[in-house]
């Protein structure tokens, strides 16, 4: 199960993509988007990202795949 979490204020969905991006979306409208960790837009027709949610889901696999290509 993909790495996800609900905003306690919007309900918008955050949740871990295979290529280690955050996947944004409202389930009142259905809309998505894609963001990084630091919630820059990469595509979709959302464009706006909460910087603290984008970080908690998308940085542990920032540091995850560093760690796996350490070793």
């Amino acid at each position: 199960m993909p790495k996800q979490v609900i905003h306690p204020l919007t309900g918008h969905v955050y949740r871990l993509t295979e290529d280690g991006l955050v996947e944004v979306t409202d389930p009142k409208t259905g809309a998505r988007g894609t963001f990084d960790f630091q919630a820059r837009w990469q595509s979709g027709e959302l464009r706006h990202a909460d910087l603290q949610m984008a970080g908690w889901v998308g940085r542990l696999a920032q540091r995850r795949v560093t760690r796996q290509t350490e070793e």
